[in-house]
């Protein structure tokens, strides 16, 4: 592995991880969504915006510094996937992808719209949120405790496939949350949104402490780094843990607040057209005054 410099400031910032892929797949499916969205697809600007914010996110995990100094430091590495899983997964389901590619008119019979159609079952299942929830947990375990995260601080091929491992899931796991049925799926109700993400904090917690715990590096690649600078592998390992344990809690506890919110303000629409129903069919109510 290549010596880094110790990243300093304002040079640091110019420490960009040009991947060709990467930004091709960034590019192709920010035109998709566009031409899904100008083809007629009802998905709101905000939601539209958050979608782009999720590929900006991605950009920025996959492509920033952070790409950079991810072969050198654990704790950068973790900074990423927390971005990926926690930040920019949310931010794409949240621009209702999926509906976007499914309703514009180069989706219809015979499009992509019918492959899109044709993944249905296997959608179903895969979108469940137990099995979504499962996977996302899974997925976090499997690679931070297997040989695949040494190999991919060695293997481009390896470390793409790190990334959508952990995208991939992710993308699933927040599709419940951000109330986006799979394959005809109604979308779960809000008090069960909550559950969901209330059981993912104490998995996330242990798994973050299972890493910073430990005794042994467990990523050789790590202690094999050329450079002079910054925490030793052991300390470093420490902090990655650390930074699962504090900022991924953190960013759930966010969405366990914003899912209450919208809660909130969704039995308060209910309420109100209850109440505007009841005023109108009332015989004390406006129009039957207006009869009078």
């Amino acid at each position: 592995m290549p010596a880094l410099v110790a990243p300093r400031l304002p040079e640091v910032l110019g420490a960009w991880h040009f991947e060709p892929p990467v930004v091709a797949a960034l590019v192709v499916a920010a035109l998709a969504y566009r031409h899904g969205c100008r083809s007629g697809a009802g998905v709101a600007p905000g939601r539209q915006w958050a979608f782009y914010g999720g590929l900006a996110t991605v950009a920025l995990a996959l492509l920033s510094p952070l790409a950079t100094y991810a072969e050198a430091l654990l704790s950068v590495h973790m900074a990423q996937h927390l971005l990926l899983t926690l930040v920019a997964a949310p931010l794409i389901v949240l621009g209702r992808p999926l509906t976007v590619l499914s309703g514009g008119r180069s989706m219809r019979p015979g499009h992509a719209g019918r492959q899109l159609r044709s993944l249905a079952p296997v959608a179903r299942v895969a979108g469940h949120p137990l099995v979504a929830w499962v996977a996302f947990a899974a997925a976090g375990w499997a690679i931070h405790f297997s040989a695949l995260f040494d190999l991919a601080l060695r293997s481009p091929a390896a470390h793409a496939a790190e990334h959508a491992l952990f995208l991939a899931p992710a993308l699933l796991f927040w599709a419940p949350v951000a109330g986006a049925g799979m394959g005809s799926r109604p979308p779960l109700s809000h008090p069960l949104r909550l559950l969901y993400l209330a059981v993912a904090m104490p998995q996330n917690t242990f798994l973050a402490l299972a890493i910073f715990s430990t005794g042994d590096v467990l990523y050789p690649a790590y202690a094999e780094v050329a450079r002079n600078w910054g925490a030793s592998p052991m300390s470093d390992q420490r902090t990655a843990g650390g930074l699962m344990w504090v900022a991924g809690d953190l960013l759930l506890l966010v969405s366990v607040l914003l899912v209450a919110n919208a809660w909130a303000n969704h039995e308060a629409r209910q309420n109100a057209a209850a109440e505007a129903a009841t005023e109108a069919e009332s015989p004390s109510g406006p129009l039957s005054g207006r009869r009078a």
